[in-house]
Parts: structure tokens; C-alpha cells; sequence
């Protein structure tokens, strides 16, 4: 009941904390529920198997290589699972043979959907083995033909044997390569292979509160690390001086760029490269950094990124975590020097899932 998944969620957090003495006694509010707990994910991800002649998209079961087929799973967005019944079929018949990462054959490895909640719009990747995809042309035409709001379909080419899923190499088969979504005050792009957050609607709570939690007042110089397309950046840049995001992802800091013109927000600045060679760049051309925010990826802040934030003394710094253990992890070391956390708020981003995301304030003591 989803009651009982926001307790469990809340003990979750308290537990990667109790892990450590300087942290114990840190206060875990009630998880911020989210808006829909059935049909939110804007971005899904399945892996492609042939299975006893039929195709199953789904999950690997965890430790094998065997699929579990959720093509109608109730977590997603009707439309979703509405294409990828359709490309069940459509897949044996245009004879598209799945990848076995096993023997390294086959061709389709993986189904990526990204749906724009405000467009109502579906965009489509197909991750291949390899780039020549004759039946890709076939595939994309019958998609649109049967879904109007499919606005596009693009492949993806992944080289590598193993279960990896993402390769370096991007076509757009039919259509545009970008699709739209509405989070708050913003319309953000989203290209094929940027990280975008899996729940929309939980997403503008958490940066909702990231505003209210930064007690900007207009004149402060913001830093925005990890800072993917822009969305944070973007929300603070209307109670900010300047914000300057960093990402070490250059689609991302296009896009974030674009994003930017997109919403006439002038004072946003974005840039591409390690993350903590940037800092201390910005460090040296900013000089006073009054708010620092980190929004890394499951593993935490890289060790050089954390020291590069420590170097910099910002009075105020606003850590958004997906992962609880490496969040406890990096809040221990910045206790250590001398930050102290002045609130903490769970947001229930994966509904169904034990996974929760934190926003933490900490202040320069």
C-alpha cells in the first residue's frame, strides 16, 4: 500500500544515515508523496529478448540473463505500454532478430521511451548491435502510421558485447530527435541520450523547494554541478544574480544552453568539463560562490569534485541525491568540514520502487 512505501522509504533514509556518528541524529521528515503513484515515468527503459519465439520486453530478473516481459506494466504511461505491445509484434514480423548478449547475436538490444506528459508526445530509441539497420526505416514508418503522437524515432548504436546499454552514436530514423516536457514555469528540451528525472510531477515539487530551501535574494552567484539540462539552474535563475550550471556531458550543456533561450532566462551560464576543474575555474572568475549545488549521479560526488567544493568555502550548499548511501557518504565528509545540515526532505520520485531521492540544505558553520 502506498501508505506503508512512504514509511519504508523514510526508514530507508534514516538507516544510510545511522551509519554514521555525525549524522545519527539527523531529522527525517515524512517523504514528500508523489502527485501520481501509478503511470509517472516519463522515461523507460527495456531490454529486447526472444523468447521461446516469442519477444519479451522487460527487466533482466536480477544475477541472470533471463527477461521478465512487463509490457503491460501498470507503472507506466498508457501510451507506452500501448507501443510496446505493438512492437512485439511488429519485431518478428519485419524478422528483427533481438540481441543475446550471451553469444553476441542479434541485432535490437533495447527499447528506450521518453513521453512528454505536457505534449502528450512519445518519442522512441532503438538501441542496436550494430549501425546497419535495414528494417529500422520499415519499423519507424508503421510506429507513426499507427501512433499520431509518436514524434520520433532514433537509433542508437551500442558496438560493445555485454549488457551495457547505451552507445556513443545517434540517428534519427524518422521524425525529431527532441522531445518536449512542461515542469513548472519551464519547457525543457530533451534530446535523445540526455539523463532527464523519471517523474515530472515530483520533479517540480523538488525544485519547488530547492527555490524555497536556497533563500536567494537576487544578488548571489550560484553554481550548478551535475547540472544536466538545466532545470535547477533554470529554476534559481529567477531569484539569482548568476548561475553558472557545469556537466561533463556536452549534449547536456547544449541542450541546457537551448533550453535557456528556450525560456528567456538571461543569467544562466552553462558549461562543459570536469566537473571539478570548473569549480575552480569558476572559483577564480567569480570569486565569492554564495551557493553551491550538487546533483550527482547514483554513485555521489566524484572525491575531486568533493574537494574542489570544499576549496571554495561557499556558505551554502544544496546536495540532490537519488542514492541514500552515497548521500550519507558525502554529508559525513561535509560535516567533517565544518557544513551543518539545516534540512532535509525525501521526495517520493519512483513510486512502486524502493529507490527515493533527497534534497539536503547544509550551511558553512
Amino acid at each position: 500500500p502506498y501508505p506503508e512505501q512512504l514509511l519504508k522509504k523514510r526508514g530507508i533514509v534514516t538507516g544510510a544515515l545511522a551509519a554514521y556518528p555525525s549524522l545519527v541524529r539527523t531529522e527525517v521528515p515524512p517523504v514528500t508523496a508523489a502527485p501520481h503513484p501509478l503511470g509517472y515515468p516519463a522515461r523507460i527503459k527495456l531490454v529486447v529478448r526472444n523468447t521461446r519465439g516469442e519477444i519479451a520486453d522487460g527487466l533482466y530478473v536480477p544475477g541472470t540473463h533471463r527477461v521478465i516481459d512487463i509490457s503491460s506494466c501498470p507503472v507506466h504511461p498508457r501510451p507506452v505500454n500501448q507501443v510496446v505491445q505493438y512492437l512485439k509484434k511488429k519485431i518478428l514480423e519485419l524478422g528483427i532478430e533481438p540481441y543475446d548478449e550471451r553469444d553476441d547475436s542479434g541485432q535490437l538490444r533495447y527499447l528506450d521511451f521518453r513521453y512528454s506528459f505536457a505534449q502528450r508526445e512519445l518519442s522512441v530509441t532503438l538501441v542496436t548491435r550494430h549501425r546497419d539497420f535495414p528494417q529500422g526505416g520499415a519499423l519507424a514508418r508503421s510506429l507513426s502510421r499507427k501512433f499520431s503522437f509518436i514524434n520520433g524515432v532514433i537509433q542508437n548504436v551500442n558496438q560493445q558485447r555485454g549488457n551495457v546499454i547505451w552507445g556513443d552514436q545517434y540517428r534519427t530514423i524518422s521524425g525529431r530527435d527532441t522531445l518536449l516536457e512542461q515542469v513548472g514555469p519551464l519547457s525543457l528540451g530533451f534530446p535523445a541520450g540526455v539523463f532527464s528525472q523519471a517523474n515530472p510531477s515530483t520533479a517540480k515539487r523538488l525544485y519547488d523547494t530547492i527555490v524555497e530551501i536556497s533563500e536567494l535574494r537576487g544578488m548571489e552567484t550560484v553554481l550548478d554541478l551535475y547540472c544536466g539540462v538545466g532545470p535547477i539552474s533554470l529554476y534559481l535563475a529567477g531569484s539569482a544574480r548568476l548561475v553558472w550550471g557545469i556537466d561533463d556531458s556536452v549534449l547536456s550543456v547544449d541542450t541546457a544552453k537551448q533550453n535557456a533561450r528556450r525560456n528567456g532566462v538571461s543569467n544562466c551560464r552553462f558549461f562543459e568539463g570536469d566537473v571539478a576543474e570548473k569549480l575552480l575555474e569558476a572559483k577564480k572568475m567569480l570569486g565569492q560562490i554564495d551557493l553551491i549545488v550538487l546533483n550527482p549521479p547514483r554513485k555521489g560526488v566524484q572525491p575531486a569534485a568533493r574537494e574542489a567544493t570544499l576549496a571554495v568555502h561557499a556558505p551554502k550548499l544544496i546536495y540532490v541525491s537519488c542514492n541514500p548511501n552515497s548521500l550519507a557518504r558525502d554529508l559525513d565528509k561535509l560535516v567533517g568540514q565544518h557544513y551543518r545540515i539545516r534540512r532535509l526532505q525525501p521526495f517520493d520520485m519512483f513510486p512502486q520502487t524502493e529507490q527515493v531521492e533527497t534534497v539536503v540544505f547544509l550551511e558553512k558553520s
